[in-house]
C-alpha cells in the first residue's frame, strides 16, 4: 500500500508503471507529510474529528495555500474523481448467456479462487474486528452471527454488482466515538457513508493526490497490528539478552512466511498457507486445555496453619475464594476458555487467584484476553490475584506491553499461588473477624496448646514458658540448631523455610498463624532443626524449653497427657488439611 502511494507522495503525474522521477514535485512530499502527521499525531483538541478526515483537510488546505503563491509549480496533481454509479439490479441478466457460450465454466476456477480468498479474508477480518470492538464496548459478541451476517450481505450485494466487504474496526470505532451503541446507529452510519459517496464525491477534485498518499501511509502504519509490534519488540529485547521465546518466534516466523508469500506469489496462496500453518500450530499447542483445574479455599487452602476458629471460618466461607490453575500456552486458541472460566468464577467468588506456574507462554492475543478478564473482574466488584509471574518474567512483560489501558492497576501479583491464597484468606478473615493487626495478642488459653487446660494447669504451664518478642524478619531458630524447645505464637505469623542453597532461593514450607504450636517435633525427637523459623511480622511467642518439658513429664503427668493430646490433634489437623488438598488436586471440578 505504501509502495503504491509513494509516486503520488512525490507529486508524479501519470498512471502506475509510467512515472518519471525527473517529474517529481518538491512540495508534494511536504503535503504528504502533513497528512501523515495529522493522521497519526493529531492534537487533542481535534479528537472529535476523525483523524483521516482531519489529515485530508489539513493537507488539502496546505496545498491550496501554497498554490496561491509563486511556489505553486512545486505541487503535485489533484485527484481525478471517479464517477459514482448506483448498483444495477440487472447485473445477473447476462448469466444464462455466459453459461450457454461456455464463458462461465471457463472462468469457474478463477472465480472460485477469488471467492474463497474473499470469504477467508472477510471472516478473519470480521473475527479480529469483533474481538477489538468487544474490548471497546465491554461486551461479548456472537462470533457465529458476526460471520453469518457479512456472508449473507456479500451474497446479496454481489447480486447487484457491488463489491464485497467485511467488518471494519475503523468504521465501528468512528461510530462508537460518535456515541452509537445500537443497531439503529449502525444503520444510520451506513446510510450516511452511502450519502457521502453519492453526494460528496463530486467535490473531491480539490483534494491533492499527495494528501491521499499521506493518509494511505498512515493507514499502512496502522495496519501493522499490536501483536506484530509487541512481538517484534519482545523478540528484539529477548534476542539481545540471548533468550528466545520459542512459541512467539514460531508465530512470528509464520507471520513473515505468509507476508512473503503474499508479496511473491499471491494473496490466495498466502491465505491457504497461513491457514494450514495456523492449523498445525493450533493442534500442537492445543493438546492441553488452558484451564487445568478450578478449586476453592474451602478445599484448597494456603500453607498457613491457623487456629481452629479461623480454619472453620475459611471452611464455611472458602467458596468466596477461587483458584484457577492455568496450563500450557495462552494464545488465541486457548485463552478464550480461560476468559470464560474467570467470568464464571467471578459470578460466585469475591477473589479469583490465577496460577501461571504451569503456563509456558503467553502471546499477544492471550494477553489481550487476560486483560479483558481482569477488567471484567474489576467491574464486577471482585479482586483478581495473579501468581507465578516474577517481575522479569517474559510472560508478564508481554502482558504489561499489551496493557495500554492500565487494566492491571487493580491486580495484585504474587510469587506463587500459596502466597496469593494466603493474602486472599487474610482479606476474607479481616472481613469476617477484623484485621489481624487490630486483634489483641492471644492468651495461652486461646492457643491450640492450651486448649482444654484447667486454670491451675494454665498457670503452671505459663510459669514454665518464656515470652519472646521477635521483630519481623528475625529467626526463632535456624536449620541445624538443637531441637531443645517448642513454641506457640501469641501474635504474628511464623514461617518455616528451607534455606537457600546452590540450586536456588529459599522455599517456604508452611506458615503458622497465632495460636498454633511449632517446633514440637524437634523437642519430642531430640533432633536438630530441619528448617528455619522466621517471623513474617512482629511476633510474640512463648517458648517451652527441654528442661521445662522434662519437669512436666516427671512431675505433672496429667498435664503432659493433655499437652500431648493437643499436639496430636494439631498434627492430625495438618494431615487432614494435606489430605483435603490432595483430594482437591485430583478433583477437576
Amino acid at each position: 500500500m505504501a509502495g503504491a502511494m509513494l509516486p503520488h507522495a512525490l507529486g508524479l503525474p501519470g498512471t502506475p508503471g509510467q512515472f518519471d522521477l525527473r517529474q517529481a514535485q518538491w512540495l508534494a512530499p511536504l503535503v504528504a507529510a502533513t497528512a501523515l502527521l495529522a493522521a497519526l499525531r493529531a492534537p487533542a483538541w481535534t479528537r472529535p474529528v476523525p483523524p483521516y478526515l482531519l489529515a485530508l483537510a489539513a493537507a488539502t488546505g496546505l496545498h491550496h495555500l501554497l498554490a496561491a503563491t509563486p511556489l505553486a509549480s512545486g505541487l503535485g496533481p489533484l485527484l481525478s474523481v471517479p464517477e459514482f454509479h448506483w448498483p444495477a439490479l440487472d447485473v445477473l441478466a447476462p448469466l444464462p448467456d455466459h453459461v450457454r457460450n461456455g464463458l462461465l465454466p471457463a472462468m469457474a476456477w478463477p472465480l472460485l479462487q477469488f471467492a474463497l480468498a474473499v470469504a477467508m479474508m472477510s471472516s478473519l477480518q470480521s473475527a479480529l474486528a469483533g474481538s477489538t470492538i468487544d474490548e471497546l464496548t465491554q461486551k461479548r459478541h456472537s462470533s457465529e452471527r458476526e460471520l453469518l451476517a457479512p456472508g449473507v450481505a456479500n451474497i446479496a450485494v454481489g447480486a447487484i454488482g457491488a463489491p464485497p466487504s467485511a467488518a471494519s474496526t475503523t468504521r465501528s470505532k468512528l461510530n462508537l466515538d460518535a456515541g452509537g451503541r445500537t443497531a439503529m446507529s449502525r444503520l444510520l452510519f451506513g446510510v450516511g457513508l452511502l450519502a457521502a459517496l453519492a453526494l460528496g464525491l463530486r467535490f473531491m477534485d480539490i483534494v491533492p493526490m499527495a494528501a491521499i498518499a499521506g493518509v494511505f501511509f498512515a493507514v499502512a502504519i496502522g495496519l501493522v497490528d499490536d501483536w506484530t509490534r509487541g512481538a517484534t519488540a519482545m523478540l528484539w529485547r529477548e534476542g539481545r539478552q540471548g533468550r528466545l521465546p520459542v512459541r512467539l518466534a514460531g508465530s512470528y516466523a509464520a507471520m513473515l512466511l505468509v507476508a512473503a508469500v503474499t508479496v511473491a506469489v499471491s494473496l490466495p496462496a498466502a491465505i491457504a498457507l497461513g491457514t494450514l500453518v495456523a492449523m498445525v500450530m493450533f493442534i500442537r499447542s492445543n493438546t492441553r486445555p488452558a484451564v487445568r483445574r478450578r478449586l476453592h479455599a474451602d478445599r484448597r487452602t494456603s500453607r498457613k496453619v491457623r487456629p481452629h476458629e479461623e480454619a472453620e471460618l475459611l471452611r464455611r466461607h472458602g467458596r468466596r475464594i477461587a483458584l484457577l490453575e492455568l496450563d500450557g500456552a495462552l494464545f488465541f486458541g486457548t485463552a478464550e476458555a480461560a476468559d470464560e472460566a474467570i467470568e464464571e468464577l467471578a459470578a460466585g467468588s469475591d477473589v479469583i487467584v490465577l496460577d501461571f506456574d504451569r503456563v509456558i507462554d503467553v502471546d499477544a492475543s492471550g494477553a489481550r484476553v487476560l486483560l479483558h478478564a481482569a477488567d471484567y473482574v474489576h467491574r464486577q466488584g471482585r479482586r483478581l490475584l495473579i501468581a507465578g509471574l516474577g517481575p522479569e518474567d517474559p510472560r508478564l512483560r508481554m502482558i504489561r506491553d499489551m496493557d495500554v489501558h492500565g487494566r492491571l492497576q487493580h491486580v495484585a501479583f504474587f510469587a506463587d499461588a500459596d502466597r496469593a491464597l494466603e493474602a486472599a484468606e487474610e482479606a476474607l478473615l479481616a472481613q469476617l473477624a477484623g484485621p489481624a493487626r487490630d486483634r489483641p495478642a492471644l492468651t495461652l488459653a486461646q492457643t491450640l496448646l492450651g486448649a482444654g487446660l484447667e486454670d491451675d494447669e494454665l498457670s503452671l504451664l505459663s510459669s514454665l514458658m518464656v515470652e519472646r518478642r521477635i521483630a519481623k524478619g528475625e529467626f526463632v531458630f535456624r536449620r541445624g540448631d538443637p531441637g531443645d524447645a517448642m513454641y506457640v505464637s501469641l501474635r504474628g505469623p511464623i514461617g518455616i523455610w528451607l534455606p537457600a542453597g546452590d540450586s536456588g532461593p529459599g522455599r517456604r514450607m508452611v506458615t503458622y498463624a497465632p495460636g498454633v504450636a511449632f517446633g514440637e517435633i524437634g523437642l519430642l525427637q531430640g533432633r536438630p532443626r530441619s528448617a528455619d523459623a522466621i517471623a513474617e511480622d512482629d511476633a510474640i511467642v512463648l517458648e517451652l524449653d527441654r528442661a521445662a518439658y522434662e519437669r512436666i513429664r516427671a512431675e505433672h503427668p496429667a498435664l503432659l497427657a493433655k499437652l500431648l493430646l493437643n499436639l496430636g490433634l494439631l498434627l492430625a489437623s495438618r494431615v487432614r488439611a494435606l489430605t483435603d488438598e490432595l483430594e482437591a488436586l485430583h478433583d477437576r471440578h
